[in-house]
């Protein structure tokens, strides 16, 4: 059984143990010592500015918080591998049917702007899964699939962004200016959506970008930012 705290120092919400139950520790996120309610009691927070009460007066007790690690399953892994396959199996089919000439492939634009957003969900989805803070709850069902519609479509969006621009085969010194901006908006999407540090939100949104630009290769089509 799981016991829901409140940290009242940075309102981080995370459940912990029932075994925790009456001992205090430090919160994961900003490490303030908090006191674990008893399982059956009403959940209340230790105020960190009073001395915790223990078996050990003088010594207050640092009994670790503990979550439950999450991974993938090989079920798991081999369905999205799969999936990876088949999508760049029906890009690569696409951009043979699009291609008006040799060289020149014409996929309509809304055609492109599903697919920007159908990649973008997984590779949330997937990306919080293996980046998120391990020592946080993480997000689960509705709160979740909300968070990640909300990053992919962003997502999405700074694509189509990116394309609106119109400017073709940027050179480096254009790209000193674009590539800034476009990680900012990117890294600050996952910061907000599913709370990661600011190096993790980054390099979540690289992946999408890595992603969807080689699935425009695989299309023929000029891959983005």
């Amino acid at each position: 059984m799981a016991i829901s705290v409140v940290c009242p120092t940075c309102q981080a919400r995370f459940n912990v143990s029932d075994k925790f139950a009456g001992q205090t520790g430090p919160c994961p996120k900003c490490k303030n010592p908090i006191k674990i309610p008893k399982a059956s009691s009403d959940v209340t927070i230790h105020d960190p500015t009073e001395a915790a009460a223990s078996s050990d007066v003088g010594h207050m007790p640092t009994a670790p918080i503990v979550f439950k690690e999450e991974s993938f399953s090989g079920i798991t892994l081999t369905l999205i591998s799969s999936a990876g396959v088949l999508l760049f199996l029906s890009a690569y089919i696409l951009g043979r049917i699009f291609e008006v000439e040799p060289g020149r492939i014409e996929i309509p634009i809304l055609l492109q702007a599903v697919t920007a957003v159908l990649v973008a969900i997984p590779c949330a989805n997937i990306g919080y899964t293996v980046m998120r803070d391990k020592e946080l709850e993480p997000y689960r069902g509705r709160q979740l699939a909300i968070r990640v519609l909300i990053c992919s479509v962003v997502y999405a969006s700074l694509w189509f962004v990116r394309g609106m621009i119109g400017i073709e085969n940027p050179e480096i010194w254009q790209w000193l200016f674009l590539a800034p901006v476009f990680l900012f908006a990117g890294g600050l999407t996952a910061v907000v959506t599913f709370d990661l540090d600011w190096g993790v939100a980054v390099s979540h949104y690289s992946l999408y970008v890595v992603l969807i630009a080689l699935v425009r290769y695989l299309a023929g089509l000029q891959p983005p930012l």
